[in-house]
């Protein structure tokens, strides 16, 4: 045997080659919600607060008090957060080698390695920044490999490691542990009676075994046991990791992808479609030229890829099985568990990401069942084991092809480092300019441990700045607040006297409900003690200042409630703290000649009012010189058409001036209409011509941000 051949080699070859292809990407990209709050709260737990009692959180504790154990060790950064998720990395591709090679052979269990790092690019950066759900996946495998192992050499020491590995599976994300343990169990019978004649020889050994299984689980969680019960904090995690989460499955729930999806000719048209179904790379980086919808059909494939996989797999553990005179074939049929146990994981919330999350023990899962499918062909024509080789190679060709261009262009588009301490990966440029830029503005606008509210999920800059989260909640979504509509966060805040607050222009893509409709305390308070700074240039975030005393915000009624258009052009859209109307135009749709309109039906109360608006425009990458839009808003009772606003706007594009131009307050006067039923007409002209960037999916519009009918003018506005 050359000295290449030999494991102890094999093993720091496929290490090498993990740590030189995922180190790039592990210190490339940053998540500023999932990542911030698990850092702030790693760093936190170090200075003392208790999970559970003092921090909101519904997943086990593992990753936080790993993240705390890299932080001691190293100091407070990103940067060293990758690190942790780089050793998982390579022991993810570790593990899924001595999966398969043992079974397969060397060459499968390099194609399994081989699969896993091509599909951490159409994952990044999910299996490459600091998160739960890779290192419970990592850790559940690390399980059935044991269990393997068991069932080759029959060691209890290895269902140790077993009971060890699953309990710390659990810690790091309950569901996909419970799910890993349940396939361990499956594992387990399977071994134990794989044929009729061991059945009754094997009954007396599994009391034992499942007692050392059991005990190795229960010390590897002891650690944590013993931190929630010396804080008085086990009854709120056993609220937070067991109730809560069944409580909200049925709010957060996201479809899983249709098969006939993929003869759509629109297939993912909208924004929100394109965000939940389609990878990171798809949505910030080219595609290979010319396959743009193919790739997109490929993300669809890839859902209906899983459960083919899993039917195939459990086909083929019996018909091997039976090959060798047995019930089924008990290793191919352990690991087939573990991936289709843990693929469960992927509901209710069947966006990419989670799909993703759930891949890696399907990936381990395929070169054994083409291995194990290869040895029941063997006695077939070789045309017909070249004819299935072949199928699986077309088959994996795109995403490799894919993945690779990806690679490239993610290593060349994320090239620029963050300033903050803290930092230390590289994003785009224009991301760390506006990062930066958000860092340095907290820094000079708070004193030195001062909180800073974020919302609803941009912890990441407290932590970046260092500054502390005002409240126990950290991640700002329904299922954190909507218990008091925020007003434990708005109290927090008050009783910290916060100076600054930052906020998304929107809420997250897929939820149903909004901000102002779950947390309408918090909106209220944040609009009545902070007025607005400026709004983000890409329109992506807001900053608000502390008032000198708070203001009133006035009654009113929402304009776009009572709103209609017949032109797919002109949509409504709820922003996290206000709503707005979009005209939008591209040289694809471009805007009618006697101009776009839309109609608001709405009764004008008795006391009169104002109608009070922000008007402008979304910027385009180019426009011709001298393009122009025009707005008029008229109001029409009994027939009768009254002019109340006539406004023009020289475009000037994104490219020429890439802040985002301040948005023109408007309040005009209602006590002539006063308690008479109205129609209210928005209505858009473009003369000239403009183009959107491929990656912008709001394009160029024509903005009315939050039209509303208040009591009285002025007030407090979001």
């Amino acid at each position: 045997m050359g000295i290449l051949e030999r494991p102890i080699w094999l093993y720091a070859l496929v290490a090498l080659a993990a740590l030189a292809f995922g180190w790039p990407l592990c210190r490339r990209a940053i998540i500023l919600s999932d990542e911030g709050y698990l850092l702030q709260q790693a760093l936190d737990l170090l200075d003392g607060r208790v999970l559970y009692l003092e921090m909101d959180a519904f997943i086990t504790p593992g990753m936080w008090f790993a993240l705390a154990g890299v932080f001691a060790l190293l100091g407070p950064s990103v940067i060293a957060s990758r690190l942790l998720i780089l050793a998982f990395f390579v022991a993810l591709m570790l593990v899924g080698y001595r999966i398969v090679a043992p079974l397969a052979g060397r060459g499968w269990g390099l194609g399994a390695v081989a699969g896993l790092l091509i599909f951490s690019v159409w994952a990044f950066p999910a299996w490459t920044f600091a998160f739960y759900s890779p290192a419970a996946i990592v850790l559940a495998l690390a399980a059935t490999e044991r269990l393997l192992a068991f069932g080759r050499e029959g060691r209890r020491r290895d269902l140790a490691w077993v009971g060890a590995l699953l309990a710390l599976s659990i810690c790091f994300k309950q569901n996909y542990g419970v799910f890993a343990a349940l396939a361990t169990g499956l594992g387990y019978l399977a071994i134990k009676f794989e044929s009729a004649e061991q059945t009754r020889a094997t009954l007396g050994d599994m009391r034992r075994e499942m007692g050392t299984l059991m005990a190795a689980g229960v010390i590897a969680a002891l650690p944590f046991l013993i931190y929630l019960l010396a804080h008085g904090a086990l009854g709120a995690a056993w609220t937070s990791l067991v109730v809560h989460p069944f409580e909200f499955g049925g709010r957060h729930d996201i479809a899983y992808l249709s098969l006939a999806e993929l003869g759509r000719s629109d297939l993912f048209p909208s924004g929100v479609e394109k965000f939940t179904y389609l990878s990171y790379p798809a949505l910030h980086t080219p595609t290979p030229p010319g396959t743009g919808d193919f790739v997109s059909r490929l993300h669809v494939l890839l859902y209906w890829l899983a459960p083919l996989l899993l039917i195939i797999a459990a086909w083929v553990s019996v018909l091997s099985g039976r090959s060798q005179g047995k019930r089924l074939d008990w290793a191919l049929f352990t690991v087939t568990a573990a991936a289709g146990t843990i693929f469960l994981g992927v509901f209710p919330r069947a966006d990419f990401n989670h799909l993703i999350n759930v891949y890696q023990p399907l990936l381990v899962l395929a070169p054994l069942v083409l291995h194990r499918l290869m040895g029941l062909l063997a006695s077939r024509p070789r045309a017909l084991r070249g004819l299935v080789l072949a199928g699986a190679a077309a088959l994996a060709l795109p995403y490799t092809v894919v993945g690779l261009y990806w690679y490239a262009a993610i290593l060349d588009r994320l090239n620029t480092p963050l300033e903050a301490p803290r930092g230390g990966v590289w994003v785009t440029p224009l991301e760390a300019m506006e990062i930066d830029y958000q860092v340095r503005s907290i820094r000079e606008h708070t004193p030195e441990g001062g909180a800073l509210l974020t919302l609803p999920d941009l912890t990441m800059l407290n932590f970046l700045s260092e500054r502390p989260v005002p409240s126990a909640w950290y991640n700002l979504y329904e299922h954190h607040i909507a218990a008091d509509q925020g007003k434990g966060v708005a109290e927090a805040s008050e009783a910290k006297n916060v100076r600054y607050a930052v906020a998304r222009f929107n809420n997250f893509f897929s939820d149903r409900v909004g901000l102002l409709d779950y947390a309408p305390e918090l909106a209220h308070y944040l609009v009545t003690h902070f007025k607005r700074r400026f709004v983000g240039g890409r329109e992506n975030y807001l900053v608000y200042e502390r008032r000198q005393e708070p203001a009133i915000e006035h009654p009113y009624l929402d304009v776009l409630n009572a709103c209609e258009s017949e032109s797919p052009l002109a949509s409504i859209t709820q922003h996290l703290l206000f709503s707005a109307l979009y005209h939008r135009a591209d040289p694809d749709s471009p805007l009618p000649e006697s101009g776009l309109v839309t109609r608001c039906h709405l009764p004008i109360p008795a006391t009169g009012g104002v109608l009070a608006l922000e008007l402008g425009y979304r910027k385009p990458i180019r426009a011709a010189r001298g393009t122009r839009l025009e707005t008029s808003i008229d109001l029409v009772q009994a027939g009768a058409r009254n002019p109340l606003l006539s406004e023009q706007f020289v475009v000037i594009p994104w490219r020429d001036s890439p802040r985002q131009k301040p948005f023109k307050r408007i309040e005009i006067d209602l006590a002539p209409w006063a308690g008479q039923e109205v129609s209210i007409e928005l209505t858009t002209r473009l003369t000239g011509t403009t183009e959107s960037s491929v990656t912008d999916m709001k394009g160029f519009a024509m903005v009315y941000r939050d039209p509303r009918v208040q009591s009285e003018p002025g007030g407090a506005r979001p």
